[in-house]
């Protein structure tokens, strides 16, 4: 109830009666449940599940019979409330059973009339047409800035599961230096890649990656293809894994054998504004000024500086030129600073825990062009 308790300041300055919370990350955020979203949406569910909320009382977590078992990882104060969702001996119909669980929560928590924070943005039409027949009095208000405003600051555990989302990232970079080599695809060495990560988390894992080589490398990023490495190839592996509901994320660019002199003093340059960046983080530093500091280094390139990481693997504080955003104590965010020219790129990123005096790396391997040197 730690984290739900955080809405009072929402409840008292837009006197809001309740609180519908409908999207993945906020539920993860003030629940517990966390969606196995990487086998995306099922067929069987109207939504992953919906958070009630009411100020002073047990909240209600509306989710799919199916999901049950997840009832184990809930925050105290939250009780789940399962509806009827696959089933074989009649055709299923995941809409209305979720409807009848909704409210069914709501007329046991007493809501009649009042105002409901919503997420407006996840608020399927369907539930929003069955409350406005149920309940023609209820006003809805939409609290989606408010809420990205509570995840900014991060609490304990939310840092203790980043953290070992950074462990994955480790891993993960270690194994691209390892196993790299001309003649595989970046396929092959994306799925070595994966394979050490998940038998470190003890199971599958969702993993978001840019695995690219040679000249894809001058796009930024992108899924691993069928491209095969070749000797002298810059291999750029940014990975960003979920494990339970927090995400961790790290960029590197190594090189493959031997590569030009130019090459490597481009690594040299993102490695020193990444330096640069990681120096000036604070509490008291604005967002922007991060930015500026990085691309004052090395120019500029066509993304942001760095993000927010959480229950959303982008999200506040964005660092880019227009954020005022002043860092705090325990903000997590990634800086990424980039050069891609005509035939090449090199990314480098770390992520990071703002601390009262300046920041912590939780990303811990270091960021070294040449493999040969660090290979094993």
């Amino acid at each position: 109830m730690i984290r739900i308790s955080k809405l009072s300041g929402i409840n008292k300055s837009k006197d809001i009666d309740a609180f519908l919370i409908t999207s993945g990350a906020a539920v993860k955020y003030f629940s517990g449940y966390f969606y196995q979203f990487e086998t995306g949406p099922s067929p069987f569910h109207l939504l992953p599940a919906a958070l009630l909320i009411v100020p002073g009382k047990a909240a209600s977590l509306i989710i799919a019979d199916n999901e049950a078992g997840a009832a184990n990882e809930l925050a105290p104060g939250v009780v789940a409330m399962p509806y009827k969702s696959y089933g074989y001996t009649q055709a299923s119909d995941p809409v209305k059973q979720f409807l009848l669980q909704l409210l069914r929560a709501i007329k046991l928590q007493k809501i009649k009339n009042g105002r409901i924070g919503v997420e407006q943005g996840s608020l399927p039409h369907a539930v929003v047409q069955s409350l406005r027949r149920e309940f023609p009095k209820m006003e809805w208000v939409d609290i989606t800035p408010d809420i990205t405003k509570l995840r900014v600051v991060k609490d304990e555990d939310e840092i203790g599961a980043i953290r070992a989302a950074a462990g994955l990232c480790d891993i993960g970079q270690a194994s691209v230096i390892k196993h790299a080599r001309p003649g595989m695809t970046e396929l092959e060495l994306f799925a070595v890649v994966r394979h050490d990560m998940e038998a470190a988390a003890g199971g599958r894992i969702p993993l978001m990656a840019d695995l690219v080589s040679g000249e894809r490398t001058a796009t930024g990023g992108g899924g691993p293809s069928k491209r095969v490495i070749s000797e002298g190839d810059l291999i750029l592996s940014d990975l960003t894994p979920c494990l339970n509901g927090y995400w961790g994320d790290s960029c590197n660019t190594i090189a493959v054998g031997d590569a030009a002199p130019s090459r490597k003093r481009t690594f040299k340059r993102v490695k020193e504004a990444l330096a640069i960046g990681i120096d000036a983080t604070r509490p008291g530093v604005r967002a922007m000024d991060i930015d500026a500091l990085m691309r004052e280094h090395i120019g500029s390139y066509p993304h942001h500086g760095g993000h927010g990481v959480g229950v959303m693997y982008h999200e506040e504080p964005r660092i880019v030129p227009y954020n005022k955003t002043v860092l705090a104590p325990n903000m997590i965010i990634a800086l990424e600073p980039a050069v891609y020219m005509k035939d090449y790129g090199v990314r480098l990123e770390h992520l990071l825990r703002v601390t009262e005096s300046g920041c912590e790396v939780l990303t811990q391997f270091k960021h070294s062009f040449d493999q040969s040197s660090v290979k094993k």
